[in-house]
């Protein structure tokens, strides 16, 4: 029988050849999910020196919904210690934010923001990987660091992007996509004009 007719003959063979390695499944879908956290603030905080409100809340939205949802299994002591701590950080910025003088301002909230976000999101990211991700409580910890690890690189590199987004982005292309254009975006027309 020819080597042709043979994988015809066994199509789980087929099947099993494309299987995707449980290890990468589990790093890459922790990493994808902690990327999603934290590139557009990372961005924003290059182009234009800030993050943005929404970035910060969308961030609160997500820990707290972890927040509460291991508050309702409390009593089996859902989370370690950390974890309450580091998914109550946003909703602590929260309440400083309504309670700092916003007529003298409060000059280090907005490194409780950057910190927040930059520091929170790869926490966040491995918080969520060991509640929702099964795989990954069997990966070893080299791997589960490696996710977490792979979070910040996109974080410093989304940075990178905004702090020299003159060099592929045009103000028009902050303008056609309803964003205010950085202080040192490059004139032209959108770069993906059709």
């Amino acid at each position: 029988m020819s080597e042709q007719a043979s994988r015809a003959a066994d199509p789980g063979q087929r099947r099993r050849s494309r299987q995707i390695d449980s290890t990468l499944r589990a790093r890459a879908t922790a990493a994808a999910g902690g990327t999603l956290v934290v590139w557009w603030p990372a961005f924003t905080l290059g182009a234009y020196n800030a993050i943005f409100f929404d970035d910060l809340l969308a961030l609160w939205a997500m820990a707290t919904a972890v927040l509460l949802s291991g508050a309702m299994l409390w009593r089996r002591r859902a989370l370690p210690w950390g974890g309450w701590i580091a998914l109550a950080l946003p909703s602590a910025w929260i309440l400083l934010a309504m309670v700092a003088p916003r007529s003298h301002g409060f000059p280090y909230l907005h490194y409780f923001e950057t910190a927040i976000t930059l520091v929170g999101a790869p926490v966040l990211t491995w918080l969520l990987s060991r509640i929702l991700l099964t795989d990954y409580a069997a990966l070893p910890v080299h791997e589960r660091l490696g996710a977490v690890a792979v979070t910040i690189i996109v974080g410093v590199l989304a940075f990178l992007l905004g702090k020299f987004n003159f060099l592929f982005l045009t103000c028009a292309d902050y303008v056609v996509s309803g964003n205010n254009s950085p202080a040192h975006c490059a004139q032209g027309p959108p770069l993906n004009h059709l």
